[in-house]
């Protein structure tokens, strides 16, 4: 738009009028590009399996019951299970037979849903 009116006519300060109105024109911000977003971090790949794990609750299913679904960030390996009931007890006594079958990982990566962050679950942490 700059252009187009320096092409035409000139004034001191016309950059600064210029984009003034630009600011001021409500035309001009619905149509104009948006902020992009910030890109998006990738992880960076563990040196071994079962270093770095993820897990998430999904569910509701149709048949009412809810899958914990377990993910090793280095070799995509999968842990699901299903369950009726989702309680922080019930996560904590599956995550512990699956970390004897298969080792504790070192860091646990979930989305702070509430059976995660629990205080039955922080107790359970320190015991």
């Amino acid at each position: 738009m700059k252009g187009r009116w320096i092409s035409k006519v000139w004034w001191p300060r016309i950059d600064k009028d210029v984009e003034q109105l630009v600011k001021a024109c409500k035309g001009c911000t619905l149509v104009g590009l948006p902020n992009p977003n910030a890109p998006m971090k990738r992880r960076e790949l563990p040196a071994a399996p079962w270093i770095d794990v993820t897990m998430d609750l999904m569910g509701p299913l149709p048949s009412n019951e809810y899958l914990l679904v377990v993910v090793d960030y280095y070799s995509r390996y999968k842990e699901v299970n299903n369950y009726k009931n989702i309680t922080s007890l019930q996560i904590i006594k599956m995550v512990k037979e699956m970390f004897s079958r298969l080792g504790y990982p070192i860091s646990i990566t979930a989305d702070n849903g509430k059976q995660f962050v629990s205080v039955v679950s922080i107790l359970l942490q320190r015991m």
